[in-house]
């Protein structure tokens, strides 16, 4: 775990966390889990990116996905600009893709600023780190880290939580599961395992990227395994219950 960079005095008192992970790392039930503890510990949670989750009906969710892109190119149209430039040249394999790694990063832009303008604990399961992963899973994401500037960016959140499997392990989830959410379950097997070895070692690149880039070093907390009885998870939501106590960042 890396500490923290200290306080952002234009923040409120709340207490903004991104996940990040591969497919089939668990991220939506470590989600899940720590919603349900904080919340049993007294703690407010807020999950801003509900609204646009696959539960609500497509025209709703679209139309939300339409404002927020809206919002966040006129929060920073420059930024949003040059970022947009860089994700054409990342090399995407169509335009449908294309489309959807520029809403997918304009939407994390959105969600992240308002999570850390809110009181209480924001849990992000789709913030900056997952859009940038999106991007390079089947492109080349350094054009666009390069076109981020992270100085201009939202606040972003306090703590980037990964959850951490093997790309076996993460395979062999992705086979038993019913649903459809990841792109990578249209792969043959061969070429999942492919892709989760791919998408371990750009999370790593990733994850330093945020975590020492420009405006940092932001506070990373790796949870392994993502099993209920994970004293990663223990030792999260202990971390996690001081920050909200603190009304800011805990002590490192």
């Amino acid at each position: 775990m890396r500490g923290p960079a200290g306080p952002d005095p234009g923040r409120t008192t709340g207490y903004t966390i991104e996940l990040a992970g591969i497919p089939g790392s668990g991220k939506s039930r470590l989600t899940r889990w720590l919603t349900r503890e904080l919340s049993q510990h007294g703690v407010g949670v807020r999950l801003p990116q509900a609204p646009f989750g696959p539960a609500v009906p497509v025209p709703l969710r679209l139309g939300r996905k339409a404002v927020a892109v809206g919002l966040a190119g006129v929060a920073d149209p420059r930024g949003a600009g040059r970022v947009l430039r860089a994700i054409v040249r990342s090399g995407q394999s169509g335009p449908v893709d294309l489309a959807a790694r520029a809403v997918q990063w304009l939407v994390a832009q959105h969600v992240t600023a308002r999570a850390v303008s809110r009181s209480g604990v924001s849990l992000v399961d789709e913030g900056v780190v997952q859009a940038l992963w999106s991007v390079g899973l089947r492109g080349d994401v350094e054009p666009v880290l390069a076109a981020v500037d992270t100085r201009r960016l939202a606040p972003p959140a306090d703590l980037l939580v990964v959850a951490h499997v093997s790309p076996e392990l993460a395979l062999e989830r992705l086979t038993a599961r019913r649903s459809q959410h990841s792109r990578t379950q249209s792969l043959t097997t061969t070429e999942m395992s492919d892709e989760l070895r791919r998408g371990v070692r750009l999370l790593d690149r990733l994850v330093d990227w945020w975590a020492t880039g420009p405006g940092g070093p932001h506070e990373v907390f790796v949870v392994r395994g993502t099993e209920e009885t994970s004293d990663d998870r223990d030792r999260l939501l202990q971390h996690v219950l001081a920050a909200a106590s603190a009304g800011s960042h805990p002590p490192a």
